[in-house]
């Protein structure tokens, strides 16, 4: 298992260290933040592959301010910039193989490095481009993959053998290079090398006599030396020349969510030579609600014995496999939520339809109680600032009950800035300052109308707005009043006045509308 790794100049990267759980990771955060970086990091220093490296172009692994800084400096040659990666393995057994000195820490451990650096045979010409032009010489830079005994290891020789890994894109599981390694992963499952040899010569014995009976049977004209015939020569001739089908369809032909589901399904069942560290990258991706669930159960059945990193933008990934395997990554810092009470990560992964990883993403957060308070709240925050909360970086986000102490728990860890619109139930001492007491800081503040007798978000609306509502909103039908009907129906009510303000009636404009004050000042105080 990998225990941490250390980044150094590797993409969006300057430095930086982060620790893994030993069973499943589950990387969070808004784009371009690092977490595929970090997938791609792990697949390429465990693949010891220099055509990868070479594929994906070393100038797309360097850290751009690196580069920069460089090039608006000196440029001398013994400050270029160089890339490294260290992948620490846990050493409960000491492999000699792995473990030594030859790494950041200057600490006996077992681990794999690379490194891209200089290389030291073209220092002069290395010199005459930085003096001569203005470009960076990439071209002259060396990959280097090895472990900490300063054992060179490569994608045909790899220390140790046993650390085996399955890397799947999302966003990559359309190509043809996928379909073709995952038809290469599923062949392998079913079969040994011995059986696939015995295959493959069966193979092109067969193609061999077709090749022989293409003229005679056919009719081909054969008065030339030139002639047509399949390729047997290659001794993977018949793997490179299959496909799979599932219910009749060949895979290529299959809809992308079906493709991403089944790719990610295997993986982690029948992961390439038992892989123990597997790679996924969004697999939310093109999947409907009930694969997304099946997809979830696959990896909660994979436990512990593989570790897993994963990627996502899901709710229901995050939440449902322990908020306390995740690794928030935003742009300032990297950390996990282990700290979590256990009793708050059970909560969300069992509580339905929560919103906790719009939570975390967001940088500010407004908590509200209900739907009611979430249908007009975006309409009062608009016309208060002039403009929309996603444009300000503030997510409204409804906790479905009173739910608060779960989000704020998880605020205080990230130093996340939260508002809470909440009711005060007929006790704003107890209800509002002394429950929220411990939670409220520089960051975190409760608003509710301190009011005893506007007990309820419904009734302060009414309270401050009853001649307009009694005007525009009541009907025949209300005949315990508005009011009542507000209380028990507070959704509708709430999309009906929302109705009201958004149509094109300049006397049902929020000009014409008193907000709430608490809720003012709420808006105000995420604001400031």
């Amino acid at each position: 298992m990998i225990e941490k790794i250390r980044l150094h100049n590797f993409k969006g990267f300057k430095e930086q260290v982060i620790p893994f759980n030993k069973g499943r990771n589950i990387l969070i955060g808004e784009n371009g933040v690092g977490k595929s970086s970090v997938l791609l990091a792990i697949s390429c220093v465990l693949s010891g592959s220099y055509s990868a490296i070479e594929k994906i172009g070393l100038h797309n692994l360097f850290n751009i301010d690196a580069i920069n800084e460089f090039m608006n400096g000196d440029k001398k040659y013994d400050k270029l910039p160089v890339v490294e990666v260290e992948l620490f393995i846990t050493d409960e057994v000491i492999n000699h193989e792995i473990n030594g000195k030859k790494n950041s820490t200057n600490l006996e451990k077992n681990g794999l490095r690379l490194l891209i650096s200089p290389n030291e045979e073209y220092s002069d010409l290395i010199i005459e481009s930085l003096e001569s032009t203005n470009i960076f010489p990439f071209e002259y830079y060396n990959v280097e993959f090895r472990t900490f005994s300063d054992r060179a290891y490569s994608s045909y020789k790899r220390y140790p053998d046993h650390i085996k890994y399955s890397y799947l894109d999302s966003s990559k599981v359309n190509s043809s290079y996928a379909m073709k390694d995952y038809i290469k992963r599923i062949y392998e499952s079913k079969t040994d090398r011995t059986l696939r040899q015995r295959i493959n010569n069966r193979y092109r014995d067969i193609t061999h006599q077709f090749s022989d009976n293409l003229y005679s049977e056919f009719n081909l004209d054969a008065t030339d030396d030139i002639k047509i015939k399949l390729n047997t020569e290659n001794e993977d001739s018949f793997q490179e020349n299959i496909t799979v089908e599932k219910s009749g369809i060949i895979i290529q032909n299959l809809g992308q969510g079906e493709k991403m589901f089944i790719n990610t399904e295997f993986l982690l069942s029948n992961a390439r030579d038992n892989s123990e560290i597997i790679l996924i990258e969004e697999p939310e991706n093109h999947l409907s609600h009930l694969n997304m669930h099946k997809l979830i159960d696959k990896v909660i059945t994979a436990g512990d014995e593989k570790q897993t990193f994963i990627a996502t933008h899901s709710n229901m990934i995050a939440s449902r496999l322990d908020l306390k395997n995740a690794i928030f990554f935003s742009e300032n810092r990297i950390m996990n939520l282990n700290e979590l009470k256990i009793e708050t990560a059970k909560f969300f992964k069992k509580a339905p339809d929560n919103n906790v990883l719009n939570f975390i993403l967001s940088k500010k957060a407004i908590l509200v109680e209900g739907d009611a308070e979430y249908i007009l709240l975006n309409e009062f925050y608009n016309y208060l600032t002039g403009d929309e909360p996603y444009n300000n970086n503030v997510s409204i986000i409804s906790c479905g009950g009173k739910t608060f102490k779960r989000y704020l728990e998880i605020a205080k860890l990230l130093n996340k800035k939260v508002v809470v619109i909440t009711d005060n139930d007929h006790d704003y001492e107890n209800n509002i300052t002394k429950t929220y007491s411990d939670f409220r800081s520089d960051n975190v503040e409760i608003f509710a109308d301190k009011d005893n007798l506007n007990h309820t978000f419904e009734v302060s609306l009414y309270k401050y707005n009853g001649s307009f509502i009694d005007s525009y909103l009541a009907n025949a039908s209300m005949t315990n009043g508005v009011q009542s009907y507000m209380l028990n129906n507070k959704a509708e009510s709430a999309f009906r006045l929302l109705c009201l303000f958004t149509d094109e009636n300049p006397d049902t404009n929020l000009e014409k509308f008193k907000i709430p004050p608490y809720i003012e000042e709420a808006i105000q105080w995420i604001t400031g």
